[in-house]
């Protein structure tokens, strides 16, 4: 069995409460659980992503950092908050602490002109020190980054969730998907970015119609520009439980005819093994 490589999950101590987790009567041992699914299924490391954004879980990164030193196929990413400047004394005391990335929610106007005011400085260590820059945000606002990355090209730039393109319940033209698509697939030109084949159950109608066959336009669009080769399947652990077994997550690319099985490696692990320098 090929080795896995998760390009996006979350971790909370007592659980995600926008999920399974957070059900009524469910105590979810979060940790435990993706230790167990990682042995069973060979993923041999995940990218932690940390959200901090709520009040119930204020101190995430500082959750996440612990248990990084105690679980050795963790790769720790820092929730950092889109309203506050960003500094390179930040991102050493963030270093010091063992994160390898930092994580940025930027679904609104208003967060991703913050980018502009983080100094070239900024920019420059985190590409100069290969740190991964993983970004949730959807539609236009994709269109923030071609600034930076016409500075620092080959940043690490990890789009979330295929960059969130619209939800669907049939799959649309080819035309429409690139359309719909159009900010990420601009962003292929530069050497860093990659993107992450998740989220799929928040891009179908209904989450819970594997295999997503209507989001496989989007799919197709992304291999196009950006190859196989800078394509990363990402569970979304523990939120995918919902809607989805966690083979599932990545069980769907057998099903497009159009990915190949050495295709399907790359995404499946290879290409974030290389990314992490791990191969």
């Amino acid at each position: 069995m090929s080795e896995r490589a998760d390009a996006h999950i979350h971790l909370f101590e007592g659980g995600y409460c926008g999920s399974l987790a957070g059900r009524p009567g469910v105590q979810l041992d979060e940790v435990a659980l993706y230790s167990a699914l990682a042995a069973e299924h060979g993923v041999r490391c995940a990218l932690v992503v940390g959200y901090a954004g709520e009040p119930w879980c204020t101190s995430n990164n500082a959750w996440i950092a612990a248990q990084a030193r105690k679980h050795a196929w963790m790769r720790p990413l820092a929730y950092v908050d889109p309203t506050q400047p960003l500094t390179v004394g930040q991102l050493e005391a963030l270093q010091a602490q063992g994160f390898v990335g930092i994580v940025l929610y930027l679904l609104e106007q208003a967060y991703c002109e913050a980018l502009g005011r983080i100094s070239v400085d900024v920019w420059g260590w985190l590409a100069e020190r290969r740190w991964i820059v993983s970004v949730n945000s959807r539609g236009e606002l994709w269109s923030a980054w071609r600034g930076i990355l016409d500075q620092q090209g080959e940043l690490r730039l990890l789009v979330s969730h295929l960059g969130l393109p619209p939800r669907v319940g049939a799959p649309p033209s080819p035309a429409d998907a690139a359309q719909a698509m159009a900010p990420v697939l601009a962003l292929a030109q530069y050497p860093g970015p990659r993107v992450k084949l998740s989220g799929f159950y928040a891009l179908t109608e209904p989450g819970y119609d594997y295999p997503h066959r209507a989001a496989w336009p989007y799919v197709v669009a992304l291999l196009a520009a950006y190859g196989a080769g800078r394509l990363l399947w990402a569970s979304d652990f523990s939120p995918c439980l919902d809607n989805l077994t966690f083979p599932q997550t990545w069980g769907l690319f057998a099903h497009m005819p159009f990915l190949s099985a050495a295709e399907r490696r790359q995404i499946e692990g290879a290409n974030l093994l290389a990314l992490l320098g791990e191969r």
